[in-house]
């Protein structure tokens, strides 16, 4: 392209003399017709000069946008996870209080419980994606992704606020009474506590399921009851919420990224 120019350039000097030597009435509009020649080649070299540079700059911006959405997509798709390892947990949690409930106050003497030391469960809410970097809108040139995310986050500060309350309740409330009752079995805990202490697969409980039960039917637990199962069933609800939105960003940013 380069040589291109040059070899336009050089038949305009080479002509712009000749022929205004021929016709000296015209020597004005030749070497006008010259300065103009070389006015349009410089123009279409800068130009030229900006597109390469414009795409060089696109292709950065590009790799850049591609390592920003491939760093949000794995941190989605980690809290993923956790959401619905925290679902499932609330679930448990849920099924105990409804059956807590169903002997305490319908006296339904059928009722078998497992795992009942989940009735002080809370489960570990730690979604990395905003922690990672709270600021990852403002990094996204995609402006429907970028309104996913905005939309993503306030769903977790929703999950945020709701998780805060059930937080509460379980540790100022249903914890503190349970151990005023004297519920906890201290060697139960203190001679399996190193082997298996998976909420959703225990193999011992430090709380009796018949004194659970025994205790269902007192005024002052099935207050705290109702506390915590009002508190179970928002977060369940926020968080099946959040998983939807979670799923709908990891969907649009893969999209996105099998364009760039």
């Amino acid at each position: 392209m380069i040589k291109l120019f040059r070899n336009i350039r050089k038949n305009l000097l080479a002509n712009a003399p000749s022929e205004a030597s021929a016709k000296g009435g015209g020597k004005t509009t030749k070497y006008l017709k010259y300065a103009i020649g070389e006015i349009a080649l410089v123009v279409i070299g800068i130009l030229i000069a900006l597109q390469i540079n414009n795409w060089n700059e696109g292709r950065k911006e590009n790799i850049h946008q591609r390592s920003v959405l491939t760093n949000l997509l794995q941190d989605l798709k980690s809290d993923s996870i956790s959401y619905s390892q925290n679902l499932q947990e609330l679930k448990n949690v849920d099924f105990l209080q409804e059956q807590l409930y169903k002997t305490g106050v319908k006296n339904d003497t059928t009722i078998i419980i497992k795992n009942p030391s989940i009735i002080r469960f809370l489960p570990y809410y730690n979604p990395i994606t905003k922690e990672n970097d709270p600021f990852i809108a403002s990094k996204i040139i995609n402006d429907s992704i970028r309104k996913e995310v905005l939309i993503y986050f306030r769903k977790m500060k929703d999950m945020d606020d709701i998780y805060s309350d059930l937080d509460d309740i379980i540790k100022t409330k249903m914890r503190v009474y349970l151990g005023h009752k004297k519920m906890y079995k201290l060697t139960n805990w203190f001679e399996n506590k190193y082997k298996n202490t998976a909420v959703e697969d225990l193999t011992y409980d430090f709380i009796d399921s018949t004194e659970l039960l025994a205790l269902s039917k007192d005024a002052e637990f099935q207050q705290i009851l109702f506390e915590a199962s009002l508190k179970i069933v928002n977060n369940i609800d926020v968080l099946e919420i959040l998983i939807k939105r979670n799923a709908n960003l990891i969907r649009v940013i893969e999209n996105e990224l099998n364009t760039l």
